[in-house]
């Protein structure tokens, strides 16, 4: 594998878990080809999440695993933490084909704010599209990124999912879609069997309060953790005829890149 290396990067780093060229399987993009970075550390400890090696107990990676081609699932092991110039180095391997744009995810990228704004202008230099994937419970990080951010996916976090009361959630979800919106930006809402009307409805109502065309996904949890129960169809059903009342888009999709056995 051969890096290539831009200098006039400032030397900020951060703790990767993971790089990789995919197809995006999840909301509005799904589909299309991306470069993926996977950050290391979440600020929350969702019951569905299914990155569980970004929350790791006993810390960060020593290395991040860098697939060397795409769909083969063999990695090159690169230390960590990863400065900037060399993870620009990483993706530019990947550029010998078309790709839509590179989805910054995790953990909660957002955490790593301050290397994003030093890294991601050097993501817009090379023609790539940025995207980021978020909880959507950090506002003020996102405020320092937004200007390099070319779509926000932001999660609804249901609180029957994370332990935190509906309110707090609620009030840092507005702010956070304040700023998001922009940009684009669509809201991405993972349902459990837990998951309640009242739930469902202040995702709706917070929608609806901000933009009424922001899409809506709701996406069933894929069975994984302590989420081991699908939600039925017609639940879905009935959230999304609930949802369609006050927004004007809402999809229910699924996470299409399981059931292609795609990273």
């Amino acid at each position: 594998m051969t890096f290539l290396f831009q200098a006039s990067l400032p030397q900020v780093r951060a703790r990767l878990v993971e790089v990789f060229s995919s197809i995006q399987g999840e909301g509005v993009l799904v589909g299309h080809r991306q470069i993926f970075v996977r950050t290391y550390g979440c600020n929350l400890r969702c019951t569905y999440c299914d990155s569980p090696e970004t929350l790791k107990e006993s810390g960060a990676p020593r290395f991040c695993r860098v697939e060397q081609v795409p769909g083969t699932g063999q990695f090159l092991p690169v230390p960590n933490p990863v400065d900037a110039d060399t993870l620009t180095g990483l993706l530019q391997q990947y550029l010998s084909e078309p790709h839509h744009s590179v989805s910054v995810t995790g953990g909660e990228p957002l955490l790593q704010a301050r290397f994003l704004a030093a890294w991601l202008p050097a993501v817009r230099a090379m023609g790539l599209r940025t995207f980021l994937e978020t909880n959507g419970l950090l506002p003020e990080h996102l405020q320092r990124v937004i200007d390099w951010i070319d779509v926000v996916s932001m999660d609804f976090k249901a609180p029957s999912a994370i332990g935190m009361d509906l309110e707090s959630v609620r009030e840092r979800h507005r702010r956070f879609l304040e700023i998001a919106r922009t940009t684009s930006v669509y809201v991405k809402m993972v349902v459990t069997p837990g998951t309640t009307d009242m739930e469902v409805d202040a995702a709706i109502d917070l929608i609806a309060s901000v933009d009424a065309a922001i899409p809506l996904i709701l996406q069933p949890v894929t069975p994984f953790g302590h989420e081991r129960i699908p939600v039925p169809p017609a639940r879905l059903i009935a959230l999304q005829a609930r949802a369609n009342r006050q927004l004007k888009e809402v999809r229910v999709i699924p996470q299409t890149h399981k059931v292609m056995h795609l990273l």
